[in-house]
């Protein structure tokens, strides 16, 4: 079929649903409102149909167009209030989570190779990890994981748990979204943050290991170890989709791929975010709490297992494959 016939024959109900969308963008009564979920299906038919055959990109612009301001509308009642949570968190921020896996697996191995190569330095050399922390950052392990008790430098350092929840989230979000933000150089400065991130973590846990209370540093950090370190990472991987979209923008120009990039990238950034940021009250109030050792040990490794758990099978359904 030729596309003019194509357009022929397609027009009237292109042009009804076009008037039902910009109908509803002015909150007025779109018509047969009934019409419009048959009409949605068929433009979307249409615009595959439209871009199989190469009908040129005008006419896909147009139908995407539509497409887009009637699919705002009619999932609006389900972006609302605790709804709009339970579809983030229930489908939308794993589904992003898994249809990016590869970057989320790189930027998994940029964090955790030199976090686990510093703490080798520990028992091999030491020097490496003098090299990586100044005199105040071995001076706070000394104080929170030495002879000491962390109780008492927790106090002077910040007065209260609210305080030191405070900081936490003002910290750690802002590693995360430096995480995300550095990833517009080309995907380059996001997997650089993580890999820095991991060396200098890492070189505590070293400095820990070489020299202070493995016991209280590993019970201090179980129970919100996952919620921040897989936040930071997933921050990243979101700077990662988006710095590929320059890099490798296929047959889109640049600016239409960073676009697209930055839709798919989005849910993946809001939910790491969102992570890094719950871990704070946990750290702030929790972890140095008095609860036993054993309890925040299996809170941890249950946290672990549970977000291992989430991203591998929640949210899988009729629109992913």
């Amino acid at each position: 079929m030729k596309r003019a016939d194509f357009e022929k024959n397609n027009e009237t109900h292109w042009a009804e649903l076009e008037a039902a969308a910009q109908s509803l963008d002015k909150r007025a009564d779109p018509g047969d409102a009934a019409r419009v979920p048959a009409l949605f299906r068929q433009v979307c038919g249409d615009l595959a149909l439209a871009q199989h055959r190469m009908y040129g990109r005008k006419l896909c612009d147009r139908l995407n167009s539509i497409i887009i301001s009637v699919w705002g509308h009619l999932h609006a009642s389900l972006n609302r209030g605790a709804s709009g949570f339970v579809l983030f968190f229930g489908e939308t921020f794993p589904s992003a989570v898994r249809s990016e896996w590869r970057v989320v697996w790189l930027c998994f191995a940029m964090f955790w190779l030199p976090f686990a190569a510093f703490i080798a330095t520990a028992y091999f050399e030491p020097k490496w990890i003098y090299a990586a922390l100044g005199p105040e950052e071995q001076a706070m392990m000394d104080a929170m994981y030495g002879k000491g008790g962390m109780e008492e430098y927790v106090r002077e350092q910040f007065g209260s748990n609210f305080a030191m929840t405070g900081f936490y989230i003002i910290n750690n979000v802002s590693i995360a979204f430096r995480s995300f933000a550095s990833g517009v150089l080309f995907g380059v400065g996001a997997i650089y943050g993580l890999g820095f991130q991991g060396v200098f973590i890492g070189a505590m846990f070293g400095y820990v290991h070489a020299n202070g209370n493995l016991h209280r540093l590993y019970t201090f950090c179980a129970s919100h170890s996952s919620f921040e370190i897989l936040g930071i990472i997933l921050c990243g991987a979101a700077g990662t989709v988006i710095g590929l979209a320059l890099v490798k923008p296929g047959r889109l120009s640049r600016k239409d791929a960073l676009a697209a990039c930055g839709t798919r990238a989005l849910p993946i950034l809001i939910g790491g975010a969102l992570m890094v940021a719950l871990a704070a009250p946990i750290e702030g109030f929790w972890s140095p709490s008095s609860v036993p050792a054993i309890v925040k040990h299996t809170v941890g490794i249950l946290g672990w297992l549970a977000f291992g758990a989430y991203f591998t099978f929640v949210g899988r359904g009729r629109n992913e494959a």
